[in-house]
Order: structure tokens, then C-alpha cells, then sequence
């Protein structure tokens, strides 16, 4: 079974991680579920590049990226109905990430106990900004390279060689972290030198280089050796627990820092050196998780903060640093199981779950992320009623006092209340903004 796997336990703790993943997916921002919105460059960009280039705005680059998968959802969507666009986009968001979960918990993916990544990964301690926002289905889309990075010999034949160069192609025109992978799919590539890998490299390598093409001028400004020096220790501190000691570099973050750097330095001279090709795992998370750390300092300079701004860029690290865990946990001890072996599994496995527990432990208020609600349809009556044009508010942080506005022409409002295949059936009148009728500085 090319997304099962083979064990029939195994398989029943698959499954029940993928429905507890959804649970927690949901409640981890409610308030999408509840009643959703058009966030940020969604609707400042996405949605009127699709009325004006319709699907060839695939491939229109949105702050220097190329994020064809959020594109792909607000196409789709309007395509199903312009009137329903959030709830629509809310529900293919969903679909599309566990679909995502589903893959890398399959037999594609050679990595020891995958089938907890998608508990692990609800439960980190961010704030779930990346969470059920169809404008940021693309870092859940980018997970896909997983799927290349970590696939096994012993998944071969069309159907499954297919998925996996699919799930290249669909990682890399995600977002440019394919660009900041390519040590790790080099290494890949070097050890393994099977044709499938050759051509999955030159894949990758080629889409990577259109999206450095389009994000080269995107990175932040001022960089310096100071904040990269303390970018390691932040990230992993904040991972372990998020509190008023860990949030900032301390001796502790830094002493985990330094076992990070010696064990996968160790893992990569194995590797290569020793040609102990059971390290293989641990060295490709090792160089993921300096590449995705690199990353978001290279775009940030680290001025983020994993619930208070930019947890986005915590996603891929905290991530990749869990399957560093996992895979160091899974490295066969020798014969003659040693006291050593088991401590070196048991520190992974309490890092893990300290990880994913402590900090909803310290402040449960953390755990969730909610927003005022903000009618799109009411935005559209009053757009259709305007004269000329509209500024259309969207939200940005969630706060009704604080939104951004977009200018939509009556013409362009009119396209998308028309637009999909439920305005057949549906039209935009008065009794679907009964509820939000009042004065415009207490509407909601």
C-alpha cells in the first residue's frame, strides 16, 4: 500500500493521529472554523490577480514568492462560488493539509514513528498563525519535501516514483525553502544515486532556481554575526519551552545548541565518511533544520518571536527539529544494548514531549488563536451599493479595529458575487446582511 503502511497497529495509530490532528487543527484557531475570513495578501492580492488574469495568476509572484498552492485555492474556490469564498477556501484549506499529513505518514516516507508527526506538529509551541488560513497553505504544501528527503528503497513502481516527483514539483512552487534545502537533497541524491533521485534533483534544483529568481531581493536587511550566533539558541529555547527564560538565549539554550551541532556533525561524518548509511536520516534533518533556521534569519534577521510576531517562521524549524529527534531516537543500538544508546533515546523522547505539552501546560491561552469576526458578504453589499468602487476591509491580525483595505471597483465586486458555479443558485441580496445591519462604526 503506497499510503498505508504495513503494520496493522502501526497503521491504527496512523489513524488515530490524523483525527486528533484535525481536532486539534481546529481548535487551535476556532475562529476560522466559526466564521471565516479573507486575510492579508489574499484579498489585497490573490483574489483580484484572479479576476484579472483568471488562472494564469498562478504564476504572478506575491511578495517575490511564487505560492502556487494558495493561488490554486483561491481560483478553486472562486471557481465553486465568489459569494462563499471564505468558508469554500476554509474547507479546501483543511482538505489539502491533511491530505499533506496523509502522505508524509506513508509508506513513501522512511522515517521512524511518522505516523506521530502530525500529533507533533499541532502541538508545538507556536502560535498557530500558519493554521487554517488558506493564504498560508503553502508552508503546509512545502512539507511535501519531506516526502523526496526522506523516501525509502523500499517504495518503487510508477504510482509511487509519480507521487514523489509530484511532491517535489508541488513543494518547491510552495515557497523558496527548496532553495535553502538543497544541501540536504544533494546528499541525498549523492548516496542514494538511483536515476529517480537524479531526476528528482535536477527537478528541484530547477524550480528552486525560479524561486530564488523571484525571492533573491526578499531578504532582510542588516544582517550581522551577532543575531545569527543567537538565532540557534532562540530557536531551540523557545522550541523546548516557550516562558520568560527560554524566549531569549540563555546557557541552557546554548549548551542544547551545542549537542545539536556536535550530534549532527557527528551524524554527517558517519555519513559521508564512514559510509554508515543508517545516519543518513539524522544528517538530512540535521542540515534541514540549520537550512530552515538559516532561512528565517536570512528573511527576518530574527526580529520574530514564536507568538508575538512572525511565528510563521518557527514552523519549519520546530518541525524539522522534532524529526532530528526522531531520527536520532530510531538509530539502532548496538547488539549489546548500552546504557549510553537508551539515554540518548530517552533525552529525544522527553525533549519531545516537553516540546509539545509543556508550554499549553504553563499558559493554556496560548494554545488557540482567535479573531473578531468580519463578514465578507456584508463587504460585498456594500461594494455592490457603492457607486464606483469600495474599500473592502481584510483582516490582517484578527483585531475589527485594526484591518487592511482594499480598493475593489463595483465591476470587480459584481465578478465575484457572480462568479462560481453556486451563483446559479445564490445571489447576493439584503436578507444575507439581515444580522449586520446598523451603523457603520459598530458594524462587526
Amino acid at each position: 500500500m503506497i499510503l498505508g503502511l504495513p503494520n496493522n497497529n502501526v497503521q491504527r495509530i496512523r489513524i488515530l493521529n490524523l483525527i486528533l490532528f484535525t481536532v486539534l487543527y481546529i481548535l487551535r484557531r476556532p475562529a476560522d472554523a466559526l466564521y471565516p475570513a479573507v486575510w492579508n495578501e489574499d484579498g489585497f492580492f490573490n483574489i483580484p490577480q484572479a479576476l484579472d488574469y483568471g488562472w494564469s495568476s498562478l504564476f504572478i509572484p506575491v511578495n517575490g514568492y511564487l505560492i502556487i498552492p494558495s493561488k490554486f485555492i483561491t481560483l478553486l474556490s472562486l471557481s465553486v462560488s465568489g459569494l462563499f469564498y471564505p468558508e469554500i477556501a476554509y474547507l479546501l484549506t483543511l482538505i489539502i493539509t491533511l491530505l499533506v499529513m496523509v502522505i508524509i505518514t506513508s509508506s513513501l516516507v522512511d522515517l521512524p514513528k511518522k505516523e506521530y508527526l502530525p500529533l507533533i506538529i499541532a502541538l508545538l509551541p507556536y502560535d498557530p498563525e500558519v493554521f487554517s488560513t488558506p493564504l498560508y497553505i503553502f508552508w503546509w504544501t512545502s512539507l511535501l519535501l519531506i516526502v523526496p528527503l526522506f523516501s525509502g528503497s523500499q517504495t518503487s513502481g510508477i504510482l509511487s516514483s509519480g507521487i514523489k516527483i509530484s511532491a517535489t514539483i508541488i513543494g518547491c512552487l510552495g515557497s523558496p525553502i527548496s532553495v535553502l534545502l538543497m544541501p540536504a537533497i544533494i546528499l541525498k541524491t549523492y548516496i542514494k544515486r538511483s536515476r529517480l533521485n537524479y531526476f528528482i534533483l535536477a527537478v528541484w534544483s530547477g524550480l528552486s532556481a525560479i524561486q530564488m529568481y523571484f525571492s533573491v531581493g526578499e531578504v532582510g536587511n542588516e544582517m550581522n554575526l551577532l543575531t545569527f550566533s543567537r538565532a540557534f539558541p532562540q530557536v531551540i529555547g523557545t522550541y523546548i519551552m516557550y516562558n520568560h527564560f527560554f524566549s531569549t538565549p540563555n546557557s541552557l539554550s546554548y549548551l542544547f545548541s551545542l549537542m545539536l551541532l556536535l550530534i549532527g556533525s557527528i551524524a554527517l561524518y558517519c555519513t559521508l565518511i564512514l559510509k554508515k548509511y543508517q545516519f543518513l536520516n539524522t544528517s538530512l534533518a540535521f542540515l534541514a533544520v540549520l537550512s530552515t533556521i538559516f532561512a528565517s534569519w536570512l528573511r527576518t534577521n530574527f526580529a520574530v518571536h514564536p507568538f508575538l510576531a512572525g511565528p510563521r517562521f518557527f514552523f519549519f524549524p520546530y518541525i524539522f527539529l522534532s524529526i532530528f529527534l526522531l531520527a536520532i531516537y530510531s538509530l539502532s543500538p548496538p547488539k549489546r544494548k548500552s546504557i549510553q544508546a537508551f539515554s540518548i533515546k530517552g533525552v529525544c523522547l522527553l525533549l519531545l514531549i516537553v516540546s509539545c505539552t509543556t508550554t499549553w501546560i504553563q499558559n493554556p491561552a496560548l494554545f488557540s488563536r482567535y479573531h473578531h469576526p468580519l463578514n465578507w458578504r456584508y463587504e460585498l453589499y456594500n461594494c455592490l451599493a457603492s457607486p464606483d468602487s469600495y474599500d473592502l476591509r481584510i483582516h490582517f491580525n484578527g483585531d475589527i479595529t485594526q484591518y487592511w483595505e482594499r480598493e475593489y471597483s463595483r465591476e470587480q465586486c459584481r465578478q465575484i458575487a457572480q462568479s462560481g458555479l453556486l451563483s446559479h443558485w445564490y445571489e447576493l441580496d439584503k436578507t444575507w446582511i439581515q444580522e449586520f445591519k446598523r451603523p457603520p462604526d459598530t458594524r462587526p
